[in-house]
C-alpha cells in the first residue's frame, strides 16, 4: 500500500505543478493516474477497499504516511545535492542553450512506440563547437521490469559521439555526451527504447529538455564512433 500511496501522491504532484496542461485534458489526467494502478496491478476499485480498510485502521495508515514522507524527505535531499553538485560542475546558466524540442510533456504507451522506441531530436539547426550536449527529464509510470535504454547522439562530419544509459527507477534522470574540442555537431537525436512492451503500458514525461553548454562534463568517458548501430534510431 505504501508503494501505491507514494506513486499517487507522486502523480498528484504532477498535475498540480502543471494545472494549466491537466485542467484542460480531463483524458492525460486520468491516464497519469491509471499509469500508477497498471504499475502497481490494480483497480480503482480494490485501491478504494483499501483505503476504505485502512480508514478503520488509522495507526497503520499514520505509519504508511510517515514512511512516505520521509522517503519524500530523502529523495529532495538527493535532489538538492545532485543540483548543489551541477551547480559546482557546470559552467554558468548565461552559457547554457536549452534547445527547442517537438514536446516537452508527454505520455508513452504502446501505441506511441516504433519498434519499442520513442525517438526525439533537436528541432533546430547546431552551430556550436565542443562542449557537452545534455538531455533531462522526469519520468513516472515504470515497473521492476521496465528499463529503458536511453541513447543520446551527437553527430559531426566525420564522428558520431554516443552516449546509452538505462534508466533504473521513476524520478529526475539526466545524461550527456561530450563533444571533442574542434568538433561542429550538426544534429543532435537519439531514443528512450523500451527493450519490453505491453499493452498496459503507460510512462509519462515531463519536463523533457535539450541544451548545450560550453564546456564538456567528463570528456574522456564520452567515445567518438564512425558509425551508429542502435536498435530504435534511425536517421
Amino acid at each position: 500500500m505504501e508503494n501505491v500511496l507514494y506513486d499517487t501522491y507522486l502523480a498528484e504532484a504532477e498535475i498540480s505543478a502543471n494545472y494549466t496542461i491537466f485542467s484542460s485534458d480531463s483524458a492525460r489526467k486520468q491516464e497519469l493516474l491509471n499509469s500508477v494502478l497498471k504499475k502497481h496491478n490494480i483497480t480503482e476499485a480494490v485501491l478504494d477497499t483499501s483505503l476504505t480498510w485502512y480508514s478503520g485502521h488509522l495507526e497503520k495508515y499514520f505509519r504508511i504516511n510517515e514512511n512516505i514522507h520521509k522517503r519524500f524527505a530523502g529523495a529532495t535531499e538527493k535532489l538538492r545535492h545532485q543540483e548543489e553538485l551541477a551547480a559546482k560542475s557546470n559552467v554558468s546558466p548565461a552559457k547554457r542553450l536549452v534547445l527547442p524540442t517537438e514536446k516537452e510533456n508527454f505520455l508513452l504507451g504502446a501505441n506511441d512506440l516504433l519498434n519499442n522506441a520513442y525517438t526525439f531530436d533537436a528541432d533546430t539547426i547546431l552551430s556550436r563547437y565542443g562542449g557537452a550536449y545534455e538531455l533531462q527529464f522526469d519520468i513516472l509510470g515504470l515497473s521492476a521490469s521496465l528499463r529503458p535504454i536511453v541513447t543520446l547522439c551527437a553527430q559531426c562530419s566525420d564522428t558520431t559521439f554516443v552516449k546509452r544509459d538505462t534508466i533504473l527507477q521513476n524520478g529526475s534522470f539526466i545524461t550527456y555526451v561530450d563533444i571533442l574540442r574542434g568538433k561542429q555537431a550538426k544534429k543532435l537525436y537519439g531514443s528512450i527504447y523500451f527493450p519490453e512492451v505491453n499493452s498496459d503500458m503507460n510512462v509519462f514525461i515531463q519536463k523533457f529538455t535539450l541544451s548545450h553548454s560550453n564546456q564538456p562534463r567528463n570528456l574522456p568517458t564520452t567515445q567518438p564512433t564512425k558509425q551508429i548501430v542502435s536498435v530504435g534510431i534511425q536517421k
